[in-house]
């Protein structure tokens, strides 16, 4: 006995009621920096933004497909000088932005064709290899200023709310896409691939295939992110853009809020974003060792995150309901 579909006005109602907290969310945070203007304020909304955004690139692999980078900081590096250099050359602000995501991917092609063919602790390892490799060598290159860094020069004014403006859409893009890839063939793939890799191959899965659209797709974000950021900042340098350090926060941030989800990397990334120059101004010489502490005691106590201990807690009121 088949079924009719429900009505269309139903259907709309039933997409609202599902999205409206997300719609209200991103216009709250269009208004924010209106009512609160100051320039702090707008600063840490900026940061968080791009935090978020690069939580949600590194879930798209290391939570969807269960592969664990730490060499994301090579993709945010190279989307940060990328766009540096172009807009030195006279491109378009955004125009370099996605110049830098196709640089991105194309670079996460390179980094993905041999280290893919690892598995588990193998596979991480070789990613904190390539990541100090690419480090080194961009610490060493004349054209981009070497040790000494290299600075941005745009002939404009600086413009705050047009930063964060950019960061506010390239994280809701990053969302959107998110929630687009959970509901497609090719997420449900990555979920096999994290479950089992070798019972997705024998259900037509290609593993290697699906990981390095992911892997691509994700660099181009955090190559994006990368780009909006040296903007912002107008001087860049290799020891920060691309230092271990931003590796393990990239990383850190889903496992933060909850890996696999979608909302957990975006609430990682909230936290993260509040915390993490409290943490830095605080303890200046020990932030790696705390950001690798706060690491292990959340893959012990509640390896789903934040989202999964809330989840936990709304089951034990219910059942005690």
């Amino acid at each position: 006995m088949s079924t009719s579909p429900a009505p269309l006005p139903i259907r709309l109602l039933a997409q609202w009621r599902t999205f409206a907290p997300s719609w209200m969310i991103l216009a709250g945070l269009a208004v924010m920096p209106l009512l609160l203007s100051s320039p702090n304020f707008i600063r840490l909304l900026f940061v968080t933004l791009l935090w978020i955004t690069t939580s949600v690139a590194w879930n798209l692999l290391g939570g969807f497909a269960g592969q664990i980078s730490f060499g994301f900081a090579v993709f945010y590096g190279i989307g940060a000088y990328t766009t540096a250099l172009s807009m030195n050359a006279g491109v378009n602000p955004f125009i370099a932005f996605l110049v830098s995501a196709i640089t991105a991917a194309a670079a996460s092609l390179l980094v993905g064709l041999p280290t893919f063919r690892l598995r588990g602790p193998y596979f991480a390892i070789a990613t904190i290899g390539i990541s100090e490799a690419v480090r080194v060598v961009m610490t060493n290159l004349s054209f981009t200023g070497g040790a000494s860094g290299y600075r941005i020069v745009e002939h404009r004014a600086f413009r705050q709310l047009d930063h964060y403006y950019t960061a506010l859409v390239l994280a809701s893009i990053a969302v959107a896409f998110s929630v687009f890839i959970s509901r497609t063939r090719f997420g449900l793939g990555l979920n096999a691939i994290r479950q089992d890799e070798d019972a997705a191959a024998g259900l037509g899965v290609n593993p290697y295939a699906y990981k390095l659209g992911a892997h691509a797709l994700a660099a181009a974000l955090t190559g994006m992110v990368g780009g909006v950021f040296s903007r912002y900042a107008a001087f860049i340098h290799p020891q920060g853009v691309f230092g271990f350090q931003t590796s393990v926060h990239i990383l850190l941030m889903p496992v933060i809020g909850g890996i696999a989800t979608i909302w957990g990397p975006v609430l990682g990334g909230v936290v993260f974003g509040i915390v993490e120059e409290q943490i830095i101004a605080s303890f200046p010489e020990i932030h790696l060792f705390i950001y690798g502490s706060m690491l292990i005691l959340i893959i012990l106590v509640e390896p789903g995150g934040i989202l999964g201990a809330f989840r936990k807690l709304l089951r034990r009121i219910h059942g005690r309901r």
